[in-house]
């Protein structure tokens, strides 16, 4: 884990704060840094504004979607680092219940490029297990075109792809996670939830299922469901942790990942389409994450308000952690991440 001794930032601080009475965020923390580690933190806000309960660097977010390219990515690649699988591997080879079924012809690159032809999403109240998720998905048509012909992000190729791992391996993928991310990467306060402490978890609110403030249970429905094992989400971190992971990825020393592996990870592997993307990860184009950014820069979001950004060419990452979604989605988050990359990528927290 990073060292706590790095000051606060104040112009980091005080832009953080201008989001707080902008209504983009109950709160944030939000950190600067190299392959060296941080060089900027701040932390703002109220991670739980029913309770007042202020917002701290140490406080434990629900990273959502960050799961996917942290966790299920970055075991996936380690597995085929380690020759247990292939990207070009079809699902059914892993997944033998859907032999003879067109899904079972996607390939792993294909879940880690979205291009699997699976829809956005699906999910069913009635689940609440691994198993019930995976046979519910078995029994549904959730194949909209045919693998490799279009790019469409969806949560269900992570879901599958968690799967994949889980039966090339037999072991869950809280295991594999241990094993293949938090602690060669020292991610000391990070697991797939829930969370059974949540005295510094920054609290959510689920505004479409259960209707209420979310502490330490997972926002994502299907994360939900799963345990926090879907996949797609579940990851449960803080900002010094991902710090040490941003880290690891820069670095490319092998801490979690090979320097060539990490190298094509730069690539684009969706060049006959539209969209850009990397192996789990996706690639900075246009505004996103600001026009200041190379374009082989790494990425993700997560629906609960979080971010992370790796610019190799540079020696960079930028880390904003936000409880948004306690609020709704329609704050303001895309353009106050605009921003903020930019300003990074000026040097105005150097």
């Amino acid at each position: 884990m990073a060292a706590d001794t790095t000051a606060t930032d104040d112009a980091l601080e005080t832009f953080l704060a201008r989001g707080c009475t902008e209504g983009v965020f109950p709160g944030a923390v939000a950190a600067v840094g190299t392959r060296t580690g941080i060089d900027r933190v701040a932390a703002v806000g109220q991670r739980d504004p029913e309770r007042s309960e202020r917002m701290t660097r140490t406080t434990t977010f629900d990273a959502a979607s960050l799961t996917k390219p942290v966790v299920t990515t970055t075991t996936a690649l380690s597995l085929m680092e380690a020759g247990a699988i292939a990207l070009s591997d079809e699902l059914r080879r892993h997944v033998p219940d859907l032999d003879g079924r067109r899904r079972g012809e996607i390939r792993l690159v294909e879940l880690l490029t979205h291009r699997s032809g699976l829809q956005p999403y699906a999910f069913d109240e009635s689940w609440d297990s691994v198993e019930d998720v995976i046979d519910g998905l078995r029994d549904r048509s959730v194949l909209e075109v045919a693998p490799g012909s279009r790019y469409e992000y969806s949560c269900l190729n992570f879901v599958y792809l968690a799967e994949a791992l889980r039966r090339a391996t037999g072991r869950s993928l809280a295991d594999l996670a241990q094993t293949h991310v938090f602690d060669p990467a020292r991610m000391d306060s990070s697991r797939l939830g829930p969370v059974d402490d949540a005295s510094n978890v920054a609290a959510t609110y689920d505004h479409e299922h259960r209707d209420r403030v979310l502490r330490g249970d997972v926002h994502d429905p299907l994360g939900w469901a799963m345990n926090g094992r879907s996949g797609n989400a579940g990851l449960f971190t803080t900002v010094d942790d991902l710090a040490t992971f941003s880290t690891a990825y820069l670095g490319g020393d092998g801490t979690l990942l090979s320097g060539a592996t990490t190298d094509r990870l730069r690539d684009d592997w969706l060049p006959d389409l539209d969209e850009r993307h990397s192996l789990g990860w996706r690639l900075a184009d246009g505004t996103y994450p600001a026009p200041s950014w190379s374009r082989d820069g790494l990425g993700h979001t997560g629906y609960t308000g979080t971010s992370l950004w790796l610019d190799h060419d540079r020696d960079r990452f930028a880390l904003l952690l936000t409880n948004q979604v306690f609020d709704g989605k329609g704050t303001g988050l895309i353009r106050f991440r605009e921003r903020f990359h930019a300003m990074v990528a000026a040097g105005r927290f150097d």
